[in-house]
């Protein structure tokens, strides 16, 4: 750009200007052919510097160094300047007050042949204050996850050995060697092996959950669901011994079989039934009804509680997540039930979905399982 006319610096003027950057161009020798508006006022250029077409660049270099926070910025800076070469680089500059310059420098060519180089300035202080918090979030949910690991495989041992003696003693009542039991009792020992075996599952369950790893692989076998609900059903009101919100049940003896886990699926309807209890007020009601179609059976647990805020239908299925009314109202939880359950059903190939009553409060939670697993 030697020589250039007024014709050709009015062009680079006028290009430069309209540019949505702060510009410097600068011939092959790096002297200053012209600098848009944008760049005197975004750093902030005295008013007597000198940028004059032909000017030495080592001005600016020298402002810009001063305005730099970090010495080893202001090191690499000068020391950039000595040469340009004929590669694009990019580098953010922290100025001490408190700004984040960007810049970007580029050669200037027609094919090999070097016609000078062209700086492009922007104030990126917010983007890189965002992206600043965005790492800081991310190595938080980093830590998290490290904590909730820890705290899952501290749980799984410290519940491992009574669980086993739970199981050990209930086999050993089961045994007919040990002395017949009556049929009350032997329904309230199997009930307490199912509900410790569902403890050891969840427990078992919980590293993986914690670390998000692959779910268990079923045992499948035909389950007719009315025996499910009416089991689950049972056992909730044995536990509630009279007390707690009133519970209906409601499902057709005929209809045909799931070929599913029944322990998984026991579990995953206990979690269920058990979330709409915990909610649900002692003069409240809930509902479980079960309806056979052509090629799945749906499941829905209705109830008279807090219901659940509509920007969380989808959120309490996560881990460790509940809903802000539960956290406020002290109710128990540790936010596993519902993402266990909901980890069951999508291993049966099915979904849960939730929806709040529309003339009254509590919520629906609706379980549809294909007849088979796919």
């Amino acid at each position: 750009m030697h020589e250039a006319s007024p014709e050709q610096l009015s062009l680079a003027a006028a290009l430069l200007d309209a540019l949505p950057q702060a510009a410097l161009l600068l011939d092959r020798e790096l002297r200053v052919v012209r600098v848009n508006h944008r760049f005197a006022t975004l750093l902030r250029l005295p008013a007597g510097i000198d940028l004059s077409p032909g000017t030495p660049r080592d001005r600016v270099v020298g402002h810009l160094a001063g305005l730099l926070d970090r010495p080893e910025e202001r090191r690499r800076l000068l020391e950039e300047s000595e040469t340009h070469g004929p590669v694009t680089r990019t580098t953010d500059y922290h100025l001490r007050d408190g700004r984040t310059l960007r810049r970007r420098r580029s050669p200037v060519a027609d094919g090999n042949l070097l016609h000078g180089h062209l700086w492009l300035v922007e104030d990126v202080t917010r983007q890189s204050e965002a992206e600043e918090n965005l790492y800081e979030q991310v190595r938080k949910l980093a830590a998290l996850a490290d904590e909730r690991a820890a705290f899952a495989g501290r749980a799984l041992h410290e519940l491992r050995t009574p669980l086993a003696t739970v199981l050990s003693f209930a086999e050993l009542l089961l045994d007919p060697v040990g002395g017949p039991l009556s049929q009350e009792q032997t329904a309230y020992v199997g009930a307490i092996r199912r509900g410790a075996q569902r403890m050891r599952s969840v427990a078992e369950q919980l590293p993986r959950t914690a670390s998000g790893g692959p779910p268990p692989e079923p045992r499948l076998g035909p389950v007719l669901v009315h025996e499910l609900i009416e089991r689950v059903v049972l056992e909730a009101l044995q536990r509630a011994e009279g007390g707690g919100p009133y519970i209906a049940a409601e499902c057709p003896v005929a209809g045909p079989p799931l070929i599913a886990d029944g322990g998984l699926l026991t579990g995953a309807l206990e979690e269920l039934l058990g979330n709409a209890l915990r909610f649900t007020p002692a003069e409240g009601r809930v509902e479980v009804v079960g309806r056979p179609a052509a090629d799945h059976w749906t499941i829905e647990i209705s109830d008279d509680g807090i219901g659940v805020p509509l920007e969380y239908h989808e959120e309490i299925f996560t881990p460790f997540v509940r809903a802000p009314n539960a956290r406020r109202g002290g109710y128990p939880g540790t936010g596993l039930g519902l993402a266990g359950a909901l980890d069951t059903v999508r291993l049966h190939g099915g979904t849960i979905t939730v929806r709040n009553h529309e003339d009254r409060p509590g919520a629906v939670f609706t379980v549809r399982l294909p007849l088979s697993r796919p």
